[in-house]
């Protein structure tokens, strides 16, 4: 495995790292957007964690700072945000077509940068995969039952001694951010479906508050069937995972799900 700095974009601006095995078995590339305002390195390493263990499945994995973050400069700076993000998306897979042959590519991402992972590859059709950690989650009546028995055997456990809890750090936000509207991710959810991409949903215990069940996101989305579609749920994981041992369950489960796709 190696890794290089790169820059591209509008006059260089935009600064990533490529990380790259001793063996690309894969034909497809995978991105990773920025999580708020974390650099590319991701919270608590997160993306230099998961780029790493691609490697070990052949993947070439970009990871970089969106503009005005880390290392990046202000590409595209007369834009309004979301255009913006797009245009700087398109130049990290532009800058990957130029130098290498692809069949596809998986974009991916943590909370807000699984929404525009999300957005991004409704408008870009060389992506054939997301990987969406914490992305937006809607509440259905199912949510609530469960939430509501949840809460109550905390409750009756906390009340007999059997339960206490942890006294948490609470870190601040990584940024003061609205999840996608039911319309938009819906809408984008079909056309995805309609061009076959590959979908990995996971949700954490972070996202408790509004997801709590892996068969919720069908349930969000009655209309819309899921097929090319994986969920997974680790509610024992912060959003942000502090612990190595939690962002390893993550990777791996990310892992597991890219494995198959060998070529």
């Amino acid at each position: 495995m190696r890794e290089s700095a790169c820059q591209f974009g509008p006059h260089r601006q935009l600064a990533g790292v490529l990380t790259e095995p001793e063996n690309a078995t894969q034909r497809r590339a995978v991105v990773l957007v920025s999580a708020g305002v974390t650099p590319k390195f991701g919270p608590f390493r997160l993306y230099v964690e998961l780029a790493r263990r691609l490697a070990r499945e052949g993947y070439r994995t970009l990871r970089f700072d969106l503009g005005g973050i880390g290392d990046s400069g202000e590409a595209y700076a007369g834009y309004p945000l979301e255009q913006r993000t797009h245009l700087q998306i398109k130049a990290a897979f532009d800058h990957l077509s130029e130098h290498f042959q692809l069949d596809g590519i998986v974009l991916g991402g943590l909370c807000s940068g699984a929404d525009d992972s999300l957005r991004q590859a409704e408008r870009d059709p060389r992506v054939t995969a997301v990987v969406l950690v914490d992305p937006f989650a809607y509440r259905t009546v199912g949510f609530l039952w469960r939430h509501l028995l949840f809460r109550s055997r905390r409750r009756l456990l906390r009340a007999v001694g059997l339960y206490r809890p942890a006294q948490k750090v609470r870190a601040a936000s990584l940024v003061d951010y609205e999840h996608l509207p039911f319309e938009e991710s819906r809408r984008i959810l079909r056309e995805l479906q309609r061009r076959q991409v590959q979908m990995h949903f996971v949700y954490t215990g972070g996202m408790r508050e509004h997801f709590n069940h892996p068969g919720q996101l069908q349930a969000m989305f009655r209309d819309v069937p899921l097929a090319d579609v994986s969920v997974d749920y680790l509610p024992r994981l912060d959003h942000t995972q502090l612990l190595q041992a939690e962002r390893r369950i993550l990777i791996e489960t990310i892992a597991a799900r890219l494995a198959p796709s060998r070529e």
